[in-house]
């Protein structure tokens, strides 16, 4: 499969149901602040519990892409925060711009590009990767919106005890004991949680059509930097370092190339952090990503 099929396959079916939200939704009485919730609340939960509880992966390797992963996320983040300032970007827009730069969208567009690419023995590996990131993009998240309004300890507590998180916890501790969900918990956990992409992205286009056009904002150019840029670079840094080869080399470059995460906007929304600004990004830095993941395919296939 060429990269252009490749690209299409996997970000033609988010193209198409962000197109519905943006001219349905409205129209049917939808609202963001109702789909975001049920994002937030409810179905991200579900999917980062089934995730973290079912993921297995030789310890030392999960290890090793679980430094990598944390070090995308951090080396992002860390070139937002320092970017924003120098673009004019301070307080509630300066925490959307970090938030969008270090969390990417590692899930129905990463494992798709991974598994495309790779093949589905990969499938783990890039799925210990996408936890890592969704993670810690979370807690990083939920502290950006939260200290907003408290102080920054506060908001790291209100981070640690956020649905996601204490979710993703509560899947490690099933994982590591070895647990087996109860059947019937684990049918209804595995349903609510294929709800969750879907969701967002009908949500995603509710809350475009009523933000408007597309705009390269200030924002946009640190999230590009940031997230197309610095992250993939210390992706292949730290898979060099490790002296990596193979699927576990490719998923790290892969992973941290993404662009940001449409949970981001749902993050946004849930903790009224720049909501259109970071729908904005979000879109816009996706479609740049076009141009730099034929970039970063090209170095692991």
């Amino acid at each position: 499969m060429n990269t252009v099929q490749l690209l299409v396959d996997v970000l033609g079916p988010v193209v198409v149901m962000v197109a519905i939200g943006a001219l349905v939704a409205q129209r049917l009485g939808l609202n963001t602040g109702t789909l975001s919730k049920l994002a937030y609340w409810i179905l991200g939960p579900a999917f980062v519990f089934n995730i973290f509880s079912t993921t297995t992966l030789e310890a030392e390797t999960a290890a090793k892409l679980v430094v990598a992963g944390v070090a995308s996320v951090l080396a992002a983040g860390v070139a937002g925060a320092v970017l924003s300032p120098v673009f004019g970007l301070r307080g509630s827009a300066m925490s959307a711009t970090v938030m969008s730069s270090a969390y990417g969208n590692v899930g129905n567009a990463g494992l798709a590009i991974c598994v495309f690419a790779l093949g589905e023995d990969a499938l783990d590996r890039a799925g210990v990767l996408m936890v890592t990131i969704m993670f810690f993009g979370t807690l990083l998240s939920v502290w950006l919106g939260t200290r907003q309004t408290q102080s920054s300890l506060k908001a790291a507590l209100d981070a640690l005890v956020s649905p996601m998180i204490v979710a993703a916890i509560i899947g490690f501790l099933f994982n590591v004991a070895n647990l087996d969900t109860p059947t019937v918990i684990d049918r209804a956990v595995s349903t609510i949680a294929q709800g969750l992409i879907p969701v967002m992205l009908l949500t995603l286009g509710l809350q475009l059509a009523m933000t408007g056009s597309l705009q390269f904002l200030r924002s946009t150019g640190v999230v590009t930097i940031a997230k197309l840029i610095v992250a993939p670079i210390i992706g292949w840094a730290v898979a060099e370092a490790f002296g990596l080869t193979g699927d576990d080399r490719g998923v790290i470059i892969l992973q941290a190339a993404m662009p940001p995460a449409v949970f981001c906007m749902v993050l946004a929304l849930e903790h009224d952090l720049e909501a259109d600004r970071t729908t904005n990004d979000v879109v816009v830095v996706t479609i740049a990503s076009l141009l730099t993941l034929p970039v970063a395919l090209t170095l692991v296939t």
